[in-house]
């Protein structure tokens, strides 16, 4: 009997440990992950976020961008860290309801060995030209069928939401376009700007500067509400293209096998991050809707889009590498 209890009395003193331990998460430096190189719109969100969080933590959260194979490389690190919160992911929908879907070689399953914690943010693909043939709208893009040989269009990697959107718009139209991939969205965009590429499709953020300096034209916006921040770009649906609606969103995960009390301080404090209008408004002058999401709520809304992204590969027929 005293042998039971003392058994009953060390393991709960272990829980209790165990407890206190998660509850003085984080105890030092946090490293947040990123897949595509500095500048594009996940690199965007994730410092914004992490800035956030080392004031609410009072330790740091230090971005690591490791771009390269579609952002696989950094999802595999992440995938492969201990389950202690100390290694996190600013991830877009690529990484976790893509890369699966067109990479045979993929090592690991995102539906399984990633920790949804929260959506963060969202935004629609916008199609813009840069200054090689000189389109200035649609118009004079579907002008070029015909007469052009060939127009190409960059994304940060094959079998991305960019790469979809250029095929779905292919299909659509019958436009010449060729797939250009790069290793993330600032590259794509030096040479959208140097006129080494025609078309890219990306969200607001890592386009806007060029846009307003008249560097690169908006040409469409890939959903059925016009940008706030380019109010005179039509949608894909008031140009007759309503298949044509892709929405990026970002949002931050962990490997699996995050402690229970870890998931609830990290849901916790991003929440309140996200009801801040401070914060609201920083996502929202980069041209991004914050949609926050905890994670049982963002583990739905990422099945529903694996379901989604699935019958779009097989409708245009994107091929697994």
């Amino acid at each position: 009997m005293k042998a039971r209890i003392l058994v009953a009395a060390l393991f709960s003193l272990s829980a209790l440990g165990t407890c206190t331990a998660h509850a003085a998460y984080p105890e030092k430096s946090v490293r947040l992950v990123v897949g595509y190189a500095p500048g594009g719109a996940t690199d965007i969100v994730a410092r914004l976020l992490a800035n956030a969080l080392s004031d609410k933590w009072g330790q740091a959260v230090v971005v690591e961008n490791k771009g390269g194979a579609s952002g696989m490389i950094a999802t595999e690190q992440v995938v492969r860290a201990a389950p202690d919160g100390y290694t996190l992911q600013l991830a877009y929908t690529p990484e976790v309801s893509i890369n699966k879907l067109v990479f045979k070689d993929i090592r690991y399953d995102p539906a399984t060995d990633l920790t949804a914690l929260n959506l963060i943010a969202s935004a629609p693909l916008v199609l813009a030209a840069g200054p090689s043939k000189g389109i200035t709208s649609m118009e004079e893009l579907f002008a070029l069928k015909g007469k052009a040989s060939e127009l190409t269009y960059g994304s940060p990697g094959v079998g991305g939401q960019q790469h979809m959107a250029g095929e779905v718009l292919r299909k659509l139209t019958g436009m010449p376009l060729v797939h250009v991939p790069y290793r993330g969205t600032s590259l794509a965009v030096t040479d959208l700007v140097g006129g080494q590429i025609d078309l890219f499709f990306a969200t607001t953020p890592p386009l806007l500067g060029n846009i307003q300096a008249g560097k690169i034209t908006p040409l469409l916006v890939a959903g059925e509400k016009r940008e706030a921040l380019l109010p005179d770009v039509p949608t894909a649906v008031e140009k007759g293209m309503p298949e044509l609606q892709l929405t990026n969103w970002f949002g931050l995960f962990g490997p699996k096998g995050l402690p229970q009390a870890i998931k609830d301080r990290i849901n916790k404090d991003v929440m309140a991050i996200m009801s801040d209008k401070a914060f609201q408004n920083s996502l929202k002058d980069k041209g991004l809707t914050p949609t926050p999401l905890s994670p049982d709520a963002f583990s739905k809304f990422i099945a529903a889009e694996m379901i989604k992204y699935k019958a779009i590969v097989r409708e245009t027929g994107i091929k697994q590498q």
